[in-house]
């Protein structure tokens, strides 16, 4: 009767060993199995953020690796900090709105380009990185950016395109148009 009981407890320790196994690797690899973790709307707040701020270490960790790699490699060509490197490629920005300019941003929906847009990056890609992109997890995404600073203000509409791969979101390119208030 003690044996029994004795073999019950060891197989009770063994299933919660197991459980929390499985919950620990669960955890781990949660980004990968759920699709869960940065999102596409932080990446590319975090974009938006990073320009105001020039911030420049945020701004490029948005980001595909290679493309990074050549903001990094104009950025000390031109032997320019990362804050002088933030200011002058996007000077229009603090032209228009001041030093002080900050971004709201609201969503709209997400849909995926059509395939002959992402064909075109796809092999512009490939041209440029050697290097070929899983574009399962692409879509064009519709946001409304509200800049505000102490010259002006100013609602913006963009197009970010954005990209799943790793378990993460990159921003990948934006298209934007504005119109005259």
């Amino acid at each position: 009767m003690e044996q029994k009981k004795s073999i019950k407890k060891e197989v009770y320790a063994l299933i919660a060993i197991i459980v929390v196994i499985v919950l620990l690797l669960l955890f781990v690899f949660r980004d990968s199995i759920f699709g869960t973790g940065t999102g596409y709307q932080d990446v590319i707040s975090q974009y938006f953020t990073a320009i105001c701020d020039r911030d420049f270490s945020s701004y490029t960790g948005t980001m595909l690796t290679e493309i990074a790699s050549d903001y990094e490699d104009e950025r000390a060509d031109l032997e320019y900090s990362e804050y002088q490197y933030m200011d002058e490629l996007y000077y229009d920005v603090f032209d228009e709105f001041g030093e002080d300019v900050a971004v709201t941003l609201t969503f709209g929906e997400a849909t995926r380009p059509d395939d002959e847009y992402i064909d075109y990056f796809v092999e512009s890609y490939e041209e440029i990185y050697g290097s070929s992109l899983n574009t399962t997890n692409v879509y064009g995404v519709y946001v409304n950016a509200n800049f505000a600073g102490s010259l002006s203000e100013s609602d913006i509409e963009f197009e970010c395109f954005v990209l799943k791969t790793g378990g993460r979101w990159y921003m990948v390119g934006c298209d934007f148009w504005s119109e005259e208030e």
